[in-house]
């Protein structure tokens, strides 16, 4: 048990550091934004192909007509997330823009009642409230010392609306219970190479 706890710790902290960093790699590449996203697929889509293929997880019985739909669907939503969120950097910091991101949760636990009817406890929502109080604050703070410009609050639109195609894929991904996370992660960034390679 304590083995599996330090695994998932290291994992997440590595996650996190992987996530971290992505904002500073956007900017130092001085390419478009769509350009980014689109060789993030393309890079993405060839090494889930290989991990997928030594799996065992391209097989026909695993890929129907409702996975692949879902999947695209979910593809759309999380490719687009992306090109809002890497647009965000260039107009607020990317330190702002990661605490708007974040707000995700929210808005995944606001649409799962809404839409999937599903009942939100009452500690949940204290401590989601707690937190989005908090990004408004860190918000509000940055725009009370002087950046409240059209471009920083563009910034800030940006990366809500990354948050909220975020928390739309995830619940794409709740009706693909059982499926590979792999097969799915891989259906969504070829669907971006489709996506973006006429605009890249």
């Amino acid at each position: 048990m304590e083995k599996n706890i330090r695994r998932g710790a290291l994992e997440m902290t590595g996650a996190m550091l992987i996530s971290g960093s992505i904002g500073w790699f956007v900017l130092a590449s001085g390419m478009s934004v769509l350009n980014v996203v689109f060789w993030r697929c393309v890079f993405g889509t060839l090494a889930l192909l290989a991990i997928c293929g030594w799996r065992g997880l391209l097989r026909r019985e695993l890929i129907s007509a409702r996975v692949l739909g879902w999947a695209a669907l979910g593809g759309v939503a999380i490719v687009f997330n992306w090109v809002l969120l890497f647009a965000a950097y260039s107009h607020a910091s990317i330190a702002i823009a990661t605490t708007v991101y974040n707000t995700q949760p929210l808005m995944l636990v606001v649409l799962g009642a809404v839409l999937l009817r599903e009942r939100i406890a009452a500690d949940k929502l204290v401590w989601l409230a707690t937190g989005f109080i908090g990004m408004l604050v860190i918000v509000n703070a940055r725009a009370d010392a002087g950046y409240a410009s059209g471009s920083y609050l563009a910034g800030v639109a940006l990366a809500l609306g990354a948050a909220f195609l975020y928390a739309i894929a995830a619940l794409i991904a709740k009706r693909l219970s059982g499926t590979p996370p792999h097969l799915i992660a891989l259906i969504q960034v070829a669907v971006g190479i489709v996506l973006l390679a006429p605009l890249a």
